[in-house]
Formats: C-alpha cells, sequence, structure tokens
C-alpha cells in the first residue's frame, strides 16, 4: 500500500494525438470486459476477456503455414503512436529500467466475479482475476495475428477441415497436473458441449488426444480462423478434475488463487511452478483485487492511496492523470469495444425494423462523446472500425430527428404507441448516458424507461432473453471471425439479439471458411451492409481512446510488449484494456 497522494488538478489541454489514439474499453460504456471475443462473457456495461508477427501463421519451421489474418500485410493493432503519461516528468528512461521480482500491489477493477466456471458465460469480474491464473493455448502479436502460447504449434489441413494441436511438453496446473492431450481435449469437449458456450466451436465434430501431446480437432466445414477462438475461454486450460467448479480456478498462469470473497475482493499469489519461470515470471508476489464497481469510487480509492492501480477509468479520469507525474495512464492497444444497446428483435416493437431505424436515426452519436467521452472516442457504425482492413461502412442510419419522426408516426399509424424498458447497470456513468440516449428518443416519440439490475446478471439475462433493449458494450475482436457466433443465427443464446438475416449469415460464413483476404473481406462487407440494414443493436462509438488503466508510477511493465517462448513480440493490452501480468513488476 502506497502513501496518500494528491489529487490531481483537470487538465486545462490535452494533446490532439490522444484523440485518435488507438484504445479499448470504456468506463463509460464499460468494458465488454471482453476479453478476446471467443471468450463468451460479454456484458452490459461490462463484458468478455479475454482475450502474432506476421508470420504468427507458421507455429513451427516445418508447419503449414497457417496464417489466419486477412492480408499478407495486416493492419496494425498497436498503434505505434499511442500516448500515455508514463515516466512523465522523471529523470530516468523507463526503457533503461530491468525488471525485479518481489512486493504485491493493490488492484480496483470495475465488476465482481460470480465464479470460475470455463464451461459457462463469465462475469465480467471473474475474467478479470482470470488473465492473472491463466495462459491460452495463443496469443496476440501487435499486428492482430495469433501466436501459439500454451500450445507448442497449431497447423491445420490444406483445406482447414482438420487443425493439429501440439503442446509443450512438461507443462502443468496449478496442482501438479500434466497440461497434456488428454487433459487439452476434456477441456474443449467440455467447452463445446456447454449449452451456454458451446456455439462459439460450432464447425467442430470431433476432439480426439492422438498422442500424448497432440490433439486433433476436425470440423464440418472449413474454419480457416479457428486459432482465434483459442485465444479466450475456448483456450482456457484448468486441471481435468476441476473442469465446470465454480468456486475455484486451477490454470496454467503465473498466478494461483488464494482467496476468493463474493463482493469484495480476491487474492492471487505467485506459481512457484509456472512454465515459464525460468524466465524469472512472473515478477510480483501476489496481486490484492478490489471490486469496486462504480468508476467515482475507484477514482477515490486511487486518490487516497488505498489503490496501485485501477481499471477502466473515467473521460476526466484520462485527462487529469495524462498531466500528472504521479500517476501513469495506458490505452489499450488492441483494437476497441463498442458501447452500444441490444435490441431484441423477436419482441414488439423491436420486432419491427421501421422503430430500430428510427432510434438509430433520433440518436446523435457525435454529442454524446464529446459530452460523455470528451471526444476521445469516435462514432460506431458497427462492429468494426475503420482501423480494420475489413471495414466497409454498413449504410447505418445517420443522425435525423426528421426521418426518425416519419418512421415513428408510419409505426404509430399502424400499430400504436412505441414503449420499452432499456436494461441497464446501475452504474451512474452509464445511466447518465443512458438517459440522454432516452431524451434523444423522446423528442421523436418513442417512449423508454430503465430497469436497472446488479452486477453479474446481464449474460444470464440476455442468454434468457429477457430485456427489450440492454445497455451494453463489447466487440472490437482482433479477427471478426469472433463475431460469428454473436450475429449468426446458429449462434443460439449468444446470437444476443435474435436476429435472423440470409446475408448476415453467408457474410460471416464466407469470412471464416477461406484465408484468403479479399474472399473475406467480400464476406464482411455483405455482413456489416446487413447489419447497418436491420439495425439489431443501436451503436454510439468505438471506446479507442477510454478503455486504459491508471497506476502509479512504481509499476511498470504494463504496455509494453511482451514475448512469446520463441521471441515473438505479443500484443502489449487488447480491447477491454486486458494485459499479460506475468510481465508486470514493481519499482522497489
Amino acid at each position: 500500500m502506497r502513501n496518500q497522494r494528491r489529487t490531481p488538478l483537470l487538465a486545462v489541454a490535452m494533446s490532439a494525438a490522444l484523440l485518435v489514439a488507438a484504445c479499448s474499453s470504456g468506463s463509460d460504456g464499460t468494458p465488454a470486459d471482453s476479453e478476446p471475443e471467443a471468450t463468451v462473457a460479454a456484458g452490459s456495461d461490462d463484458t468478455a476477456p479475454d482475450d502474432s508477427a506476421p508470420d504468427a501463421s507458421a507455429p513451427s519451421e516445418d508447419a503449414e503455414p497457417a496464417d489466419t489474418d486477412a492480408s499478407s500485410d495486416p493492419a496494425p493493432l498497436e498503434n505505434q503512436d499511442q500516448i500515455t503519461s508514463e515516466g512523465e516528468g522523471g529523470d530516468v528512461d523507463p526503457a533503461t529500467l530491468q525488471p525485479v521480482a518481489g512486493g504485491e500491489i493493490d488492484w480496483a477493477i470495475d465488476s465482481d466475479g460470480t465464479g470460475f466456471d470455463t464451461t459457462g458465460a463469465i462475469a465480467p469480474g471473474s475474467i478479470r482475476v482470470i488473465t492473472a491464473l491463466n495462459d491460452s493455448l495463443v496469443t496476440l502479436d501487435p499486428n492482430g495475428g495469433w501466436q501459439p502460447l500454451l500450445a507448442e504449434s497449431l497447423v491445420p489441413s490444406d483445406d482447414f477441415m482438420t487443425w493439429t494441436i501440439t503442446m509443450r511438453p512438461g507443462l502443468t496446473f496449478h496442482d501438479g497436473e500434466p497440461v497434456d492431450a488428454e487433459a487439452v481435449r476434456a477441456n474443449m469437449q467440455t467447452f463445446k458441449d456447454s449449452p451456454t458456450v458451446g456455439f462459439a466451436f460450432g464447425p467442430v465434430e470431433t476432439i480426439t488426444a492422438v498422442s500424448d501431446l497432440a490433439v486433433e480437432v476436425t470440423m464440418s466445414s472449413p474454419w480457416a480462423t479457428f486459432p482465434f477462438s483459442l485465444y479466450g475461454q475456448g483456450g482456457w486450460m484448468v486441471s481435468p478434475s476441476t473442469i465446470g467448479t465454480n468456486e475455484t480456478f486451477v490454470g496454467t498462469g503465473p498466478f494461483m488463487l488464494e482467496s476468493w470473497t463474493p463482493n469484495d475482493s480476491a487474492r492471487v499469489v505467485r506459481n512457484p511452478n509456472y512454465w515459464r519461470a525460468d524466465e524469472g515470471l512472473p515478477y510480483l508476489d501476489a496481486i490484492n483485487f478490489k471490486f469496486l464497481v462504480e468508476q467515482t469510487v475507484r477514482r477515490q480509492a486511487f486518490d487516497a492511496g488505498d489503490v496501485d492501480g485501477y481499471q477502466s477509468p473515467g473521460d476526466t479520469d484520462i485527462i487529469d492523470f495524462l498531466d500528472d507525474d504521479e500517476a501513469d495512464v495506458w490505452i489499450g492497444t488492441g483494437g476497441a469495444n463498442e458501447y452500444l444497446w441490444l435490441l431484441n428483435t423477436t419482441a414488439p416493437p423491436f420486432d419491427d425494423v421501421r422503430v430500430r431505424r428510427a432510434m438509430a436515426h433520433a440518436i446523435d452519436r457525435d454529442f454524446i462523446i464529446e459530452t460523455f467521452r470528451s471526444g476521445l472516442t469516435t462514432p460506431a457504425d458497427g462492429p468494426l472500425d475503420e482501423s480494420s482492413i475489413f471495414y466497409t461502412p454498413s449504410g447505418y442510419p445517420e443522425f435525423d430527428p426528421a426521418a426518425a419522426q416519419a418512421l415513428v408516426d408510419e409505426y404509430e399509424a399502424e400499430v400504436g404507441p412505441i414503449l420499452f424498458e432499456l436494461t441497464v447497470q446501475p452504474d451512474p456513468s452509464v445511466v447518465e448516458v443512458a438517459d440522454v440516449m432516452l431524451s434523444f428518443l423522446a423528442d421523436v416519440g418513442i417512449e423508454g424507461s430503465t430497469k436497472e439490475i446488479g452486477p453479474g446478471q446481464s449474460v444470464p439475462l440476455a442468454i434468457a432473453d429477457d430485456f427489450q433493449a440492454f445497455s451494453w458494450a463489447q466487440f472490437g475482436p482482433p479477427d471478426p471471425d469472433g463475431l460469428y457466433v454473436f450475429f449468426h443465427s446458429s449462434g443460439g443464446v449468444l446470437n444476443w439479439t435474435n436476429l435472423v438475416s440470409a446475408d448476415i449469415d453467408a457474410g460471416l460464413d464466407a469470412g471464416r471458411v477461406t484465408d484468403d483476404p479479399e474472399a473475406r473481406k467480400a464476406g464482411y462487407a455483405q455482413f456489416l451492409t446487413a447489419l447497418g440494414t436491420e439495425v439489431p443493436m443501436l451503436w454510439i462509438d468505438h471506446l479507442n481512446g477510454v478503455e486504459a488503466v491508471v497506476t502509479i508510477p512504481a509499476i511498470r511493465g504494463i504496455g509494453v510488449p511482451g514475448v512469446t517462448p520463441e521471441g515473438s513480440p505479443t500484443l502489449p493490452m487488447t480491447d477491454g484494456s486486458f494485459f499479460s501480468w506475468s510481465q508486470v513488476w514493481l519499482e522497489q
């Protein structure tokens, strides 16, 4: 615990470069606690984890090329011009510092967990803790490709109908059990069989241990981007005897779960048998996670010295701390989540596309960005932003109150008044944004009310279709195939809005069956155009610029690229401001 620090002054100016910094997950939309998209914990105002250099697709020298990135020259996910305040005002060049072992830190996260069962939809707070407890089968590189991590290699057949995953020898779980082919098979099979998250493995037909360390996965249709599904929850491995348990997590990562107190905290301690211990990892002795749901409470705890860092700062926090020598700001570099509203398209009034389009026309996204994000984010017209090589303008309705009013008048003449209920988490920053959006809708005759829910309820309610509209934040995947299960009609309970569209299905199918970049881009253009026409979601902004963490200057290793055992660089921070705890250290 550090000494009490002064409260920073509000910065009067901000670098224009920050306005375009590519980052992740905001406090006002809150992260989808977006792990990688393969992690099926997504959430209203929170959501899912996780979750490879240009040649990341070639896991070993003799492996067949398996580049599942969209182009031989992919658009980098890491923004080399990222603005942070790290080291600002100091006399020491951070690049000259060498990591040291020891120490523990107190860390505030934006939501509580509900447990650690990897076979179900996982609450955002749980994912925040799991990132310290586990490594995935693959990781991401700064170019948005994948690299083997726990796995030694992943090699496809020529037609992408079969993938062979070979594990590194000598890996063990926290309980000493081997991370062998049978353990991997058991984890993946249980994940596939899950009624809630198994849709993420939709094309998978069989999972077979073919040797002590090799698993063969066969598909019902070609899946060229399969490794991306193993970056998040689908690639988390836990000791076989604990699969499906909720109160503990026996994984493979740099830290082990010592305690978890629901609605309060979790403590993780160094794993002395970590598989990368010979590299000196991890550096920290322990991390004390504190569950502080409200952004203002996290800020107050940091200012008082009660925590050493926190995730999901507010936009004003970011502006304040960029000019504060006593704090460092790290902004995500791996895409960004989007703030949006889910609309249940199977229930009135959102079963009528006229109502959905009227709502999109009625909401001024630029006003919300300037008012609630300090201009740090960018307007969204879908789940991909313009930095993606797969991006195509979707034709999403522009702000046009007159067009909105015309659609409302037409609908009301045939059906009657438009009334709905918005489900939202009781975070004041989120409720404030929702209230302004509701006022825009009221201006054109659409009347909405709010229903506040408690932490951890968002995913179960969405899965049960127990909502009309839902304040939400998610997406920003490293590869758009990560969107498949949330938009395709085969996604089951994870197709949040329940929309069934032949064009959306066809576009997503075309994007996953091949590694040809032009064919994939054409498929995603079809998908995005259909999404812009059908409007199953109200898109507000890409949370690039507000998905960040704030720390005391003594915390090092955040925002710094890691390396795989083979020396390939890894992405410093993903959407949702997730990073590798194994390389974080405390300046003594």
